[in-house]
């Protein structure tokens, strides 16, 4: 379904239905941020309160979980939300879109 990181195929390569029209907009980014923001601060938040690690450990640790988390579910959610465009039948939004097709 994807094509590189977060670009969406124009068509299925084992079908041939065509994607060029799905957009996921900034659904996929807010979500992404809401689940590594609580996955976060709550993690953040759980280790203070029980080890208490030094300020170098939180400043190292967290951050590049998050980074790692960001980069492994946002293109997972993309698709996500590209999959239930298609299974509830919002693609297209609108004649123009397969006549015009991507480049409109």
């Amino acid at each position: 379904m994807m094509d590189g990181y977060l670009k969406v195929r124009r068509t299925c390569a084992s079908c041939g239905e065509k994607l060029h029209h799905h957009r996921a907009d900034d659904l996929p980014a807010y979500a992404t941020i809401i689940v590594v923001g609580k996955v976060v601060i709550g993690g953040m938040y759980a280790a203070e309160v029980a080890w208490a690690p030094p300020m170098w450990v939180q400043m190292t640790l967290w951050p590049l979980l998050a980074l790692a988390m960001t980069l492994l579910i946002l293109p997972r959610l993309k698709g996500m939300v590209v999959g239930m465009q298609w299974a509830w039948r919002m693609h297209g939004f609108g004649a123009d879109d397969e006549r015009h097709g991507p480049d409109r």
